[in-house]
């Protein structure tokens, strides 16, 4: 009860510009992976067709914030259900990026050389994005993140697949196609996940259950939701 009167309370920050704090750190946090997959491409990928057009998809993503930030829209805040969820997801991701940085068994070039960096300061991106007004952001911002958002879907047809039918749609392999429910568990089927250890289950679970809440649910229907209630260019 002390939280959520505690988070109503933010109300009174409503119209609160967020511009100039927002636009640095989500371009920076989007953008560094940009640069992180041109790196990549010839070198983990091989020039893999189908990780080209994944790493335009997420290239997308901060070219589309640099495009409002040069239409000068404003970022203000504004309280709301998703302004809420955004709060939430700051406070699990920062919590993620400190405890990655802590642990000395990864390397610096594992964080930011990797996929490591998306996993873990996407989410950060957008739970700052949400706390602010999104009804002004022209439709062009939306349509620059559709490929984004089609293909955070596209593992939910793996996840379903290896839930109820203990079986693969699309490829299994993390570096060439979408992960399933499998791939945070480090197994391919039900019975490699059954072998596990109950710790090594329950970080398993928490890593998929971040990555379905955040890249698989929330932000394809946040991104298809404004898009769909546009009309302007």
């Amino acid at each position: 009860m002390k939280t959520f009167m505690a988070l109503r309370s933010l109300k009174k920050f409503n119209n609160t510009d967020l511009t100039k704090i927002i636009y640095p750190i989500v371009i920076f946090l989007t953008g560094w992976y940009s640069i992180v997959n041109l790196y990549r491409i010839p070198t983990t990928w091989q020039w893999n067709p189908p990780m080209i057009i994944y790493s335009i998809a997420w290239a997308l993503v901060p070219a589309a914030f640099v495009y409002i930030a040069l239409r000068g829209v404003r970022l203000k805040f504004k309280w709301s259900v998703l302004s809420v969820v955004g709060i939430i997801i700051i406070v699990v991701f920062t919590h993620e990026a400190i405890l990655l940085f802590m642990d000395t068994h990864i390397p610096l070039s594992q964080i930011f050389l990797t996929g490591q960096w998306d996993h873990t300061f996407f989410p950060l991106a957008f739970g700052l994005f949400f706390l602010c007004d999104l009804s002004k952001i022209p439709k062009r911002f939306w349509l620059l993140l559709l490929s984004f958002a089609i293909f955070n879907l596209l593992p939910n047809l793996n996840v379903i697949f290896n839930l109820f039918f203990d079986k693969w749609v699309l490829s299994h392999n993390v570096e060439s196609g979408p992960p399933g429910f499998f791939n945070f568990f480090g197994a391919k089927n039900w019975e490699d996940v059954k072998m596990l250890s109950k710790q090594e289950f329950m970080h398993g679970l928490i890593e998929y259950l971040h990555e379905q809440l955040t890249f698989f649910t929330l932000f394809p229907i946040v991104i298809f939701y404004h898009l769909l209630r546009k009309r302007e260019f």
